[in-house]
């Protein structure tokens, strides 16, 4: 049995002005626990209302699941604590084992004020940590979190009374045009062969919020609804509900494919559950009475991988233009490392879609489209640098969930990221 030279810690973390509790779970790193050089990351899952114990026990963590059907934890080879603490958070209230109970409906400059209180609760609660170099990591809607909680900590240093150490972010597959996010899902899929040659798409370009549109999309899913959005070379589970009531399956397919009828998108509860994903193995352990004990966790709660499907109380509206608004604002302060990098066999959030708003945000670039290689000499994938430290990044071969479908690459990324590295 290997000997392990860290710790874990879990619990919640409040914000008193609100009675709402944050469940957090806190990694310590294998490198030396009392070195201040040492980085502290935050990750934080998407959704909006998906749970960062995903990305604990499935992704980054030091025990996960490797396989969709395993039945217990291993050791994971490539988890981010090699080379740096890590801060999981159930974030906003309401989702996993966090509690919501006013009954918040949630918007994106909220979850960010939030998430800065309970970072705030974090360090009075392990102060040690306070001058660590500070990353915000995450996946998928955190590509909407991760700017916002940027700015408020920007702002909140500004003030002098403390100072967050934050030095950079990364974000995975992230969301941050919605507006443009319809339109390269399907170009993505044709690109792919997954749609016919001569499937029409040009309504959407025409206007994405349109009744054609909707159609053109509608006509999309069920040409694809047994292939696995998230990863396309992948297995897909599915539910026979999904063919039980054809008009029901669309509409939540609208929801998880975020299509949307203006520049507000509203997340209400839903019931059929992540298309063509199965994390059975992490909801039956996450809810043995045992498991909540060792987590310090309410035990009357249900975890569930995205609240918005199963809790009723979970609301959350988005803004799509103030995302975009603050992520212009955060980097041009040209202070953070920004690393923005996409799993190449994602038909969700594409490699393309990313790319499209990086062109909008009018980034001079530095470094032209290249190939880089990870172990072995083996292609990873390909990267372009721009102006204001930013950089993007594909992975070759990975789905929506990097960390998860390429374990070698994403610690990659991670490595050459903190530590300044080329790629």
């Amino acid at each position: 049995m290997k000997d392990f030279n860290f710790s874990i810690f879990s619990g919640y973390l409040s914000i008193t002005d609100s009675n709402q509790s944050f469940h957090y779970v806190f990694v310590q790193s294998q490198l030396n626990n009392k070195d201040n050089s040492v980085p502290l990351v935050l990750w934080l899952n998407g959704g909006p209302g998906c749970s960062s114990m995903i990305g604990f026990l499935q992704e980054i963590g030091p025990f996960v699941f490797l396989n969709d059907d395993d039945e217990s934890l291993s050791y994971n080879e490539q988890s981010w604590n090699r080379v740096a603490h890590l801060l999981f958070l159930e974030s906003p209230s309401g989702v996993g084992f966090s509690h919501n109970p006013l009954n918040i409906t949630f918007n994106d400059s909220q979850t960010a004020d939030h998430n800065l209180k309970v970072l705030q609760e974090f360090y009075s609660n392990y102060p040690e940590y306070q001058k660590n170099p500070l990353w915000l990591a995450g996946e998928s809607y955190a590509g909407a979190y991760i700017p916002l909680l940027a700015q408020k900590i920007k702002k909140f240093n500004d003030l002098e009374v403390a100072v967050i150490n934050l030095q950079g972010m990364m974000i995975g597959n992230g969301i941050t045009n919605l507006t443009h996010l319809p339109i390269s899902q399907l170009v993505y899929q044709k690109q792919h062969q997954l749609l016919p040659p001569n499937f029409d798409i040009s309504a959407c370009e025409k206007n994405v919020t349109s009744e054609d549109c909707k159609d053109v999309n509608s006509n999309a899913w069920r040409i694809t609804k047994r292939i696995n959005p998230y990863d396309i070379y992948g297995y897909c589970y599915y539910e026979e509900k999904e063919v039980e009531d054809e008009q029901e399956w669309l509409s939540e397919m609208k929801q998880f494919m975020l299509i949307h009828d203006d520049n507000i998108i509203q997340v209400t509860n839903h019931e059929l559950g992540v298309p063509c994903v199965q994390i059975d193995n992490i909801q039956n352990y996450l809810n043995d009475i045992q498991i909540k004990t060792y987590l310090h966790v309410d035990e009357s709660i249900q975890w569930f991988m995205c609240s918005r499907y199963h809790n009723k109380q979970f609301k959350y509206v988005s803004d799509p233009p103030l995302v975009m608004k603050v992520l212009q604002e955060v980097i041009n302060y040209d202070l953070y490392t920004i690393l923005l990098y996409n799993g190449d066999a994602d038909s969700v959030v594409p490699w393309l879609d990313t790319l499209q708003t990086l062109q909008t945000l009018n980034l001079s670039i530095t470094e032209e489209w290249r190939p880089y290689y990870v172990k072995n000499n083996q292609l990873g994938g390909y990267t372009q640098g721009y102006s204001n430290k930013l950089r993007f990044v594909t992975v070759r071969g990975a789905g929506h969930m990097v960390p998860q479908n390429e374990r070698i690459g994403a610690f990659y990324l991670l490595n050459q990221t903190l530590f300044g590295q080329a790629f």
